[in-house]
C-alpha cells in the first residue's frame, strides 16, 4: 500500500479522526462492508461500492483517494466502532467476572461477526504484518483488550502475575476461537462462548477456592467449624 495516498489525511490529528465517520463517508464505509460481505475484500472495486451506494465513481473517489485509502478508513471505522461499544457496555457493568463476560461475547458479536466485518478482520490482521500503520492500529487495540481483562481479573482478585497470565490466554481465546468458528468452522457459537465464559469461571473460581481454603473457621451452632463468608458468591 502506498503510505501518502492510502492514509489521506488520517496524520493531521485526532479530533479530525473521530470527525471523518460521518454523513457520505460513513454511508460509503457502510457500503463497502456490506459489499465485502457479498463479494469478499480482494473482490471489493470503488465501482461496486459506488453502485452499492447508488452514487457516483467520482464522488466515492472525493472522500476517499483509491481503494486502499477505503479500506484502510474501514479498518479505523470498525475498530473505533467496537472499542466505543466495549467502552459503553463495561461502563454500567460493576461484576468483575459479568463485566469480562460481556467483554468476551463483544469480541464476537455481530460488530465482528457479521459477514462484511468477519471478512475485513482477517485482511487487517494480516496486512499488519507488512503495513506499519495498520499495525499500530491492530496492536493498540490488543492492548487496550487485554488491559481490559488484566483490569477485571485485578478487580476479581487475581494478584498482577496471575491476572496478566490469565489475560494472555483470554487473548489467545479471542483469536483461536474466532479462527476456529469464523474459518474453520469447527465450533458453533454457542460453544466459543461457552469456553470463553468457562476459562473466565476458572480463573475467578480457582481464585475463590483457594481464598476459602485459607479462610479462618468460625464456630458455628452446632459446634461444627465453618469457614467465613461460605455462603457468598465466588464473585
Amino acid at each position: 500500500m502506498e503510505d501518502g495516498s492510502r492514509r489521506g489525511t488520517v496524520s493531521d490529528g485526532r479530533k479530525e479522526e473521530f470527525a471523518q465517520f460521518e454523513g457520505m463517508r460513513l454511508k460509503l464505509i457502510d457500503s463497502t462492508l456490506e459489499v465485502v460481505g457479498q463479494v469478499g475484500l480482494e473482490n471489493l472495486t470503488i465501482r461496486k461500492v459506488s453502485e452499492y451506494a447508488q452514487v457516483s465513481v467520482g464522488l466515492v473517489h472525493h472522500h476517499f483517494e483509491n481503494k486502499n485509502n477505503l479500506v484502510y478508513k474501514t479498518f479505523v471505522y470498525l475498530i473505533r466502532r467496537v472499542r466505543e461499544q466495549l467502552t459503553a457496555g463495561r461502563r454500567g457493568i460493576a461484576d468483575p467476572v459479568e463485566r469480562m463476560k460481556f467483554t468476551a461475547d463483544m469480541c464476537f458479536g455481530d460488530e465482528v461477526l457479521s459477514p462484511g466485518a468477519a471478512n475485513v478482520w482477517p485482511h487487517m490482521w494480516s496486512s499488519s504484518a507488512h503495513d506499519a500503520d495498520v499495525r499500530r492500529l491492530c496492536t493498540a487495540f490488543s492492548r487496550r483488550l487485554r488491559s481490559n481483562f488484566i483490569h477485571d481479573l485485578r478487580n476479581a482478585g487475581c494478584d498482577r502475575t496471575m491476572a496478566t497470565i490469565w489475560a494472555i490466554q483470554a487473548m489467545a481465546l479471542v483469536h483461536g476461537l474466532w479462527i476456529e468458528h469464523r474459518v474453520a468452522s469447527t465450533i458453533t457459537i454457542d460453544e466459543v462462548i461457552g469456553v470463553f465464559h468457562g476459562m473466565i469461571d476458572d480463573a475467578t473460581g480457582q481464585l475463590w477456592r483457594m481464598n476459602m481454603r485459607g479462610a479462618p473457621r468460625r464456630q458455628t451452632p452446632d459446634g461444627s467449624g465453618a469457614r467465613g463468608n461460605q455462603s457468598t458468591s465466588g464473585r
